[in-house]
């Protein structure tokens, strides 16, 4: 599954450039720093992967209004709309590998993975707790 979600994605935004779009459009502007933080890169990288996105109109950068030295990268409606695309392609093939399985199998899958990524949340903010109290 893991590999079919990639595949759609890497054809589009190659390597870890569609997580920060999916960051984005999930949580409004963010700081490339927030981004680089939560995606597990570099600032640089970061930014490479937001000038190729400027560049096709997928973000835009825009002044905080806290402070003009403050910069955050916001997803276009042509970021949002392909991002949309594209996981309605995922859905389609979802759908045919889970063609099979009952409703209430389904539900139970869901609820699995909705526990897993709380889970996976809690540790990271665990993880990083301990990283600042050192």
């Amino acid at each position: 599954m893991g590999y079919q979600w990639r595949k759609i994605y890497d054809d589009t935004f190659p390597g870890s450039q569609s997580h920060i779009l999916l960051l984005l459009e999930r949580n409004g502007p963010q700081r490339m720093s927030e981004l680089a933080q939560k995606v597990h890169l570099t600032p640089g990288a970061v930014t490479i992967a937001s000038d190729r996105f400027i560049e096709q109109g997928y973000i835009v950068r825009i002044t905080d209004k806290t402070g003009r030295r403050v910069t955050r990268l916001e997803i276009t409606i042509k970021g949002k709309e392909t991002l949309n695309k594209l996981q309605n392609q995922g859905r389609e093939i979802m759908k045919s590998l889970f063609n099979d399985v009952s409703n209430k199998d389904l539900e139970k899958m869901i609820a699995i993975f909705k526990q897993a990524t709380l889970n996976t949340e809690k540790l990271e903010r665990n993880l990083m707790n301990d990283s600042f109290n050192r």
